[in-house]
């Protein structure tokens, strides 16, 4: 792993107060939090949202502010939108998947059955400081504005920052898949069928996509985001 320079530092820096000058413009007022039960309650009343992703619900996983923390969007006082993210150290991330412990890691999971995973084989092997992103909600008045191309990619930068992470990765079902969003508006490099069958989070069968991104990747990412009018596509990501 490339030990980052201070030209990395600076480029990270450079992103995130992008990001945040440009929620700002929107009056929208945005919080990092480790408290990650405040998280939860956020998404067991958010309108229009009934999957609580246990990787991020304290009930279920292992959370501190040493592998966890969640943005929160404000307007005028009100939650509009949050995102969390998670710090794994592993020598086997698709592991944690087949064991169940990515969402599920405080107490035994009675496995109906085991996971199909379906990765390609040229997805790579991915392990060491893995950054995972998850938990994305926007409230319904505030979708079509690009948030939710914003917040994990503000996400990634605040990963990389506090977690100095290998690589950061997030899943999403198929009807998000399917609109691309993990490569046009998330900014994931790659997307990639992961689990198809049997999926603990929703108790029934699903598609599941991996989307997926090195850290050289990362990077590469960051010295062009700051570059003149590169902030584009996220703002006008569909959410």
């Amino acid at each position: 792993m490339r030990a980052l320079t201070s030209q990395d530092y600076d480029n990270i820096q450079a992103v995130i107060s992008l990001y945040l000058d440009s929620l700002e413009g929107m009056g929208l007022e945005l919080t990092v939090e480790t408290d990650m039960a405040g998280w939860a309650d956020v998404m067991r009343s958010a309108p229009k949202m009934s999957l609580l992703n246990p990787t991020f619900d304290p009930s279920e996983s292992h959370l501190h502010p040493g592998n966890s923390f969640w943005l929160r969007l404000r307007y005028e006082g009100q939650t509009v939108a949050c995102i969390a993210n998670r710090l794994f150290i592993t020598d086997d991330y698709i592991g944690l998947k087949r064991s169940f412990r990515l969402w599920y890691d405080l107490k035994p999971v009675l496995v109906r059955q085991p996971l199909n995973i379906v990765l390609p084989e040229d997805v790579p092997h991915i392990s060491g400081r893995v950054g995972h992103h998850g938990g994305l909600w926007v409230h319904p008045d505030w979708r079509g504005h690009g948030l939710a191309g914003t917040l994990p990619r503000l996400t990634r930068a605040l990963s990389m920052r506090h977690f100095d992470v290998d690589w950061h990765c997030g899943a999403v079902l198929k009807h998000i898949a399917d609109r691309g969003l993990p490569l046009k508006a998330y900014g994931y490099p790659h997307m990639d069928v992961c689990i198809d069958g049997y999926f603990p989070v929703t108790d029934k069968n699903e598609t599941v996509y991996m989307g997926w991104i090195t850290r050289p990747e990362i990077l590469k990412q960051f010295a062009e985001w700051v570059q003149p009018a590169t902030l584009e596509p996220a703002e006008t990501a569909a959410a």
